[in-house]
């Protein structure tokens, strides 16, 4: 195994080049920063030698349903996609997508595909040493502590929820997930703010390709078949398909899914304040739950579903920031970051994606989903559990105290 830091525009076609390559793979990414990267491969490579003898391969292993199916239930060419971009637009609801996939599943218009089966043994690797090839030894990594230390550093926190990197140890979870009645439960828990036991925690893996949502599926359904299925198992499912439809939003509507009007060009009333800003990220808020959530963010990568939301609501309707900043924010942070999951939520939070009350100009949610924290502090952290687990016994009487920003014009954006 090779690891390299770098552009990838650059390094790898010294790569293709040095070698000879023939062939070269990759899993289907669907943001547009991944697209481009690889359209430019494709469309620049004809600088290498027998540029003709390079085909390109783009694999269906981080979507649960394969490109084929996808384009039969949409009615979208999605390989064809690039031709017409502008007018392509994607199922308007995951509502609608849920029905459309459950219905075609019941149907057997087309099933999931399950998980290849596991290699023990694989062909001889071909001799690589990027040693022969200078331009390309100031980019090779060598050896794994090396790249370890690239992307993360140590960091103390007050949780002993933590994610072990790899594929052997996302299958052990996943293992020791489906081992007991826990997927039975999952629904009644899965809104809780803290607590290991409380969530799937497949997301990390699932966001670094350790894991497939076809092993989680085909995992699920085991499951099933031996304790039969109930409304908490079947809300897994559920959740997997969230991320599906993200993951298909994000392909068709590439820069739309961080344009600050949405996919729809619908402009929210919110701008830029610094200072609030610096308030939300650093959990200094009037807000103790806001709080709360934030500083397990910045300590541990890690935040509940139902946590993520509350700050999302914070920062778009109490703060009226601009919600690109909070996505964004969030890139840095998550251990479990996916693009296409991260920016689709973060719009349908602020009313400018796939929610389709927010289209509605009579409903409540047309501004986007607002959140009453007070409502949502007494339902989830009624004994104050949460906060004092992060912020200590004086969180409120911090958060009292907090500011959301100066009154002089350094708060204000430039018009």
């Amino acid at each position: 195994l090779l690891i390299f830091a770098g552009d990838p525009l650059t390094v790898l076609p010294k790569l293709i080049e040095q070698y000879n390559v023939e062939h070269v793979f990759r899993s289907l990414h669907p943001a547009c920063e991944e697209q481009q990267q690889w359209q430019w491969l494709r469309d620049n490579h004809d600088q290498l030698p027998n540029p003709q003898s390079i085909q390109w391969h783009e694999l269906d292993n981080l979507s649960l349903i394969n490109q084929h199916d996808i384009s039969k239930l949409t009615h979208i060419d999605i390989e064809q996609r690039h031709a017409n971009p502008a007018l392509q637009e994607f199922i308007p609801s995951f509502s609608k997508f849920r029905r459309l996939v459950e219905t075609a599943i019941k149907k057997q218009h087309f099933i999931i595909d399950n998980p290849l089966t596991e290699q023990y043994t694989l062909p001889k690797p071909v001799a690589l040493s990027p040693n022969n090839y200078s331009s390309l030894a100031e980019h090779c990594v060598n050896d794994i502590d090396t790249a370890l230390e690239l992307q993360f550093s140590d960091n103390d926190s007050a949780t002993e929820e933590v994610f072990y990197g790899g594929e052997k140890s996302a299958l052990k979870h996943l293992k020791h997930y489906f081992s007991d009645q826990r997927a039975h439960q999952y629904k009644n828990v899965r809104n809780a703010l803290g607590g290991w036991e409380n969530s799937t925690k497949f997301s990390a893996w699932l966001a670094n390709g350790s894991l497939s949502a076809r092993q989680v599926i085909a995992a699920l359904h085991n499951f099933e078949q031996q304790h039969e299925r109930s409304d908490s198992s079947y809300w897994i499912f559920f959740e997997i398909l969230w991320r599906e439809y993200f993951y298909w939003y994000a392909l068709i509507y590439q820069h739309r899914l961080f344009r600050f009007s949405g996919i729809d060009n619908r402009r929210p009333l919110s701008s830029f304040y610094p200072d609030r800003f610096k308030c939300w990220t650093n959990g200094n808020t009037p807000y103790p739950l806001v709080n709360a959530c934030m500083t397990q963010l910045n300590q541990t990568g890690y935040m509940s579903n139902r946590g993520r939301q509350i700050v999302a609501s914070c920062l778009v309707n109490e703060l009226q920031l601009d919600w690109r900043y909070g996505a964004a924010y969030f890139e840095t942070q998550l251990i479990d970051y996916d693009p296409s999951s991260n920016w689709g939520n973060w719009q349908y939070l602020a009313g400018v994606g796939a929610d389709p009350r927010s289209k509605d100009p009579k409903s409540i949610h047309a501004d986007g989903r607002h959140f009453d924290l007070t409502k949502q502090q007494q339902r989830f952290d009624p004994k104050g559990e949460y906060i004092k687990q992060w912020l200590g016994s004086d969180a409120s009487v911090q958060a009292s105290e907090s500011l959301i920003d100066t009154i002089d014009a350094n708060g204000w954006p430039i018009q």
